[in-house]
């Protein structure tokens, strides 16, 4: 069998990591690791020390922190049980969430079939066709890389949403699985501005045997 290996995702900035529990697994021994609230302020404080010619104002490190304890809490329910990463180039901007999974394969979904349903290539919702891009991994080979720009569905909002989604299949020997990165923003801007990042980060993502499971916490 295999899994997700997000584990040099971890590593890439400037993307961070959320742990799905409190404390996380395996890393019983490590302060930031025991609660939300360790793991928001240990982010904040080190993320200001990273722009050190950038002296935080009064309070920004309570604010970062405070932000960031929000996004520990809320963003891993918008899709329950997938890797959330944050993208924070910057102390003062807001998190981009990412979030990453492996999606069963459906008996008798062809590869296209199911990429395009992933990514929603063919979104009849979108104010405008869907831009959809073959996208390469060193890791997983060939997906498709899917921008759209739809509306809130909320009916008293008029305010555009873009959703940034990439998807690829997964096989190997019996083994099969879709793999998916969803985000979404309703700053157009925010992700496009990202896409570079958000690229990279997409091709860290692998898929690896068992065995290698023991060196998720190796560097």
């Amino acid at each position: 069998m295999s899994w997700l290996n997000v584990k040099h995702a971890m590593h890439l900035a400037p993307w961070i990591r959320v742990p799905l529990m409190w404390p996380e697994p395996g890393l019983e021994d490590v302060e930031e690791a025991q609660s939300p609230e360790a793991w928001a302020r240990y982010f904040a404080e080190g993320l200001w020390e990273d722009f050190a010619s950038e002296k935080p104002k009064p309070g920004e490190v309570d604010l970062l922190t405070n932000i960031l304890l929000m996004y520990a809490l809320r963003a891993p329910a918008a899709f329950p049980d997938f890797e959330v990463f944050l993208h924070l180039p910057h102390p003062r901007e807001i998190p981009l969430p990412a979030y990453v999974d492996l999606v069963e394969i459906e008996e008798g979904e062809d590869r296209e079939t199911a990429l395009h349903a992933l990514t929603h290539a063919d979104a009849s919702y979108a104010i405008e066709p869907p831009i959809v891009d073959d996208f390469d991994s060193p890791h997983l080979g060939t997906g498709l890389r899917v921008l759209r720009y739809y509306q809130d569905q909320d009916e008293d909002s008029n305010e555009v949403h873009v959703g940034l989604r990439y998807a690829w299949r997964f096989e190997k020997g019996t083994e099969a699985a879709d793999v998916l990165i969803i985000l979404a923003d309703p700053d157009a801007g925010r992700i496009l501005r990202s896409l570079d990042d958000i690229d990279a980060f997409a091709r860290t993502i692998r898929i690896s045997p068992n065995e290698e499971a023991d060196t998720w916490k190796s560097s």
